[in-house]
């Protein structure tokens, strides 16, 4: 960390990019403009965590398994975190990393 900011590569690794995708991940920053208030934003982008209730997990909410259990089971099963897609829109170029970092939660 250099003048008390992290680089692009620590911070896309910090929101749970593998430090192997870094290096090839797109990063992009809103220049801001008087629409934006000057922010980089305008309008508003849905982050979604959509967990579909497979019959493996039915078994785990009906057995009273942990709210841990059953995450950890929806992510194998393929569920996208909030977290993954965020990451997602940062790829896309939708968002920022900053902008990721402070509306989710690391979930590894």
């Amino acid at each position: 960390m250099q003048g008390g900011r992290q680089s692009s590569s620590q911070l896309l690794i910090d929101v749970g990019v593998p430090p192997d995708e870094v290096k090839s991940f797109p990063v992009y920053k809103g220049k801001g403009c008087s629409l934006c208030n000057n922010t980089g934003y305008k309008g508003r982008v849905g982050l979604y965590e959509v967990m579909p209730m497979k019959e493996e997990l039915k078994e785990l909410v009906l057995s009273r398994a942990s709210t841990s259990e059953i995450k950890k089971e929806a992510i194998r099963l393929g569920m996208k975190t909030l977290r993954q897609s965020g990451i997602a829109k940062i790829k896309e170029g939708v968002t920022t990393i900053e902008e990721v970092l402070r509306s989710t939660i690391d979930d590894r």
